[in-house]
């Protein structure tokens, strides 16, 4: 499928600065998907090359299969450990692989996304196209990756991380989940930033019970709205996140600094202090 062209509005890039978000909280351009398929990936990934270092702020969401393994059936998810949790999503994600990866691109902390990716796997014929080894290759020269620059804002993250670890590892994911989240710090860095740990600090701390739930009930608490495509669409849901974000931040996280204890925290596997 061809890309589809857009005008880049470009901003500066700089630091994670809160006082920021009072700025450009709507988007003035309409936001056009970018879709990336197995006969345009080189010309797309080297247009993200290219642009990671004006818009280094990158939201991100992925689409899978679903789950094929469950606690018991006496165990409720909520009553599991973080040890727990990260054990039954290991067991689905080194079964099951990724459909699409979709990213935003953002200039500033408060600015609109000015890029939109929709990476689609589930076309790529492994007999006719590109492998996994060929696969990482990009991913890892996108400049995304072992960035230190570059932020990132997701939103109950988890399983998002742990498919893009495996395929960076090119094996299944580590056995342990303090080895696992090492993985996610080596790869994604120190900033990154999940809404939906964020809308529980939010929670407990100012009693918003409305901002508990999914990513459309959160959005709409916060009178988010989609800017770009459709639910359950990598690249949509990660423009989508990526507004929440920038609402949730400028409303519960205003000074400076408030946002740093939820850096590199990823909802449901949390660990102790």
């Amino acid at each position: 499928m061809p890309s589809v062209e857009v005008e880049v509005q470009v901003g500066g890039a700089g630091g994670w600065r809160p006082k920021q978000q009072q700025k450009h909280r709507h988007h003035h351009h309409p936001l056009e998907i970018r879709q990336v398929w197995a006969d345009n990936v080189d010309r797309e990934f080297k247009l993200i090359r290219a642009a990671i270092e004006r818009f280094p702020y990158v939201s991100m969401d992925t689409e899978f299969p679903g789950v094929i393994h469950h606690p018991p059936p006496a165990v409720h998810h909520s009553t599991l450990t973080a040890p727990q949790r990260y054990a039954l999503l290991k067991s689905n994600v080194d079964a099951l692989h990724l459909i699409q990866v979709g990213l935003a691109l953002a200039p500033s902390p408060g600015s609109p996304p000015a890029l939109a990716f929709q990476i689609n796997l589930r076309g790529f014929d492994p007999r006719v196209h590109r492998h996994a080894p060929d696969s990482v290759r990009l991913l890892a020269s996108s400049g995304l990756i072992c960035n230190p620059a570059v932020a990132w804002v997701t939103f109950s993250s988890a399983y998002d991380f742990a498919y893009l670890v495996k395929l960076l590892m090119g094996r299944k994911l580590p056995r342990a989940l303090p080895d696992f989240l090492r993985y996610v710090r080596v790869y994604f860095g120190a900033a990154v930033y999940d809404v939906k740990h964020m809308a529980r600090v939010a929670c407990a701390s100012h009693g918003e019970v409305a901002l508990l739930g999914g990513l459309e009930r959160v959005a709409a608490a916060l009178r988010v709205r989609r800017a770009a495509g459709q639910g359950h669409q990598a690249a949509s849901d990660s423009v989508l996140t990526w507004d929440t974000f920038r609402e949730m931040a400028r409303i519960y996280f205003p000074k400076e600094g408030s946002l740093e204890p939820c850096a590199g925290v990823l909802y449901g596997l949390e660990l102790p202090n």
